[in-house]
């Protein structure tokens, strides 16, 4: 008999700074927690931005503890006067923040190596009486967990790294241990050279009507087409819609999971007695170099040498078993671009026209990603 399945709780995501709102940076925090909670059975179900300022920050942390059985923030507990979510949260909850003498001895030895330590640190030794420190294991920030009325809140700092950090030997054991939640399995079949809407068509029901207990999504991007499924329940049911999909899919899939379209065809190479490549681009920005000098090399793949940009120059790419050229062409009326590729070699690819879609470096990104499909594409006889 399958045990009930239990009713995650609510939680949701706040990151608190004003250069996120005005696009000064890159919020790369909430991705990762995102990505981290999920993991472990806690995915959020909301997240929100706030501005450095005390009032925003106060109703910010009111409204989500409102509705969310928990809130992992991160920003604004650095020194600086605009520093204030130790403050929001304090108005918040009603309660009077006081220097912590444990905190402020371990701030003072923290910077007894480099000098005296400034007066505006003595902030980040500030807590109230509902909160719980959280040793900071590569910065001077350290975070809060706080208990109240049923929710749980943490803050962390907004260095990315000292996010991370702490996140790991702080917080994640933490939350396993006080929400018990299962954590979701998830498989992915990756495809290219098919579109949303037609993959969906071709999965029908597996999507539309999964197996009991599995959610189902399709996930676009520079790369292709992703579709996940993900159950808390028997991780086995998922193999069952993995292989439906491979069936259903054809030619057109990549890999499952962690496949990389790079690899892939840097592996197709290999398989086909081709040791290393070259690239020749045109109008791509570099992406195709970018993206091949990304792949961590595999046993038996071809091994990328490097190469050039913009085809007709005076200097060629490096020598190689194989040169990969790749050329993207206007775009028409449609927003839909023309990429020429062509493989010469030990291995080689005619001269091939393809079809891509989208703008700006999205575009320049899928018409790499084209050309690797071409490759890995290639049949034992493209010699």
């Amino acid at each position: 008999m399958n045990a009930p399945e239990v009713t995650p709780p609510l939680v949701e995501l706040i990151s608190v700074g004003s250069e996120l709102l005005r696009g000064e940076t890159v919020d790369t925090n909430a991705a990762f927690l995102a990505a981290e909670l999920s993991a472990i059975g806690l995915p959020p179900n909301a997240a929100r931005m706030l501005p450095d300022d005390r009032a925003a920050i106060r109703d910010g942390f009111a409204d989500a503890m409102a509705r969310s059985q928990l809130v992992v923030a991160t920003g604004g507990l650095g020194p600086t006067h605009d520093d204030l979510t130790r403050e929001g949260l304090a108005d918040a909850l009603g309660e009077e923040l006081r220097e912590d003498p444990e905190l402020l001895a371990a701030l003072k030895q923290r910077f007894a190596a480099y000098g005296r330590m400034p007066a505006s640190n003595r902030r980040q030794a500030m807590l109230i009486p509902s909160a719980t420190a959280l040793a900071n294991p590569i910065g001077s920030a350290p975070g809060w967990w706080v208990e109240h009325t049923g929710s749980a809140v943490t803050l962390l700092p907004g260095v990315p790294s000292e996010m991370r950090a702490m996140w790991t030997t702080e917080v994640r054991h933490r939350l396993a241990s006080r929400f018990g939640i299962t954590p979701w399995t998830s498989r992915s079949v990756k495809a290219f050279g098919i579109g949303e809407s037609a993959l969906a068509e071709k999965l029908g029901a597996l999507l539309g009507s999964p197996p009991s207990g599995v959610t189902a999504g399709i996930y676009a991007g520079d790369d292709g087409v992703h579709v996940r499924f993900s159950t808390r329940g028997d991780a086995t049911v998922l193999d069952q819609c993995v292989a439906e999909s491979l069936a259903s899919l054809g030619p057109d899939v990549y890999g499952t999971d962690d496949a990389d379209l790079a690899r892939e065809a840097l592996a197709r190479l290999g398989a086909l007695g081709c040791l290393t490549l070259a690239s020749w681009e045109s109008d791509t920005g570099g992406s195709l170099i970018a993206i091949l000098a990304g792949a961590a090399p595999e046993p038996g793949s071809a091994r990328y040498l490097g190469g050039i940009l913009d085809m007709g120059g005076a200097s060629g790419p490096p020598m190689a078993d194989a040169v990969l050229q790749v050329s993207l062409l206007p775009q028409d009326a449609h927003g839909r671009s023309r990429v020429l590729v062509s493989l010469a070699g030990a291995v080689s690819l005619p001269m091939t026209e393809l079809r891509i879609h989208g703008s700006g470096p999205q575009r320049l990104r899928r018409a790499a990603y084209a050309a690797l499909d071409a490759v890995r594409r290639i049949s034992s006889s493209g010699r």
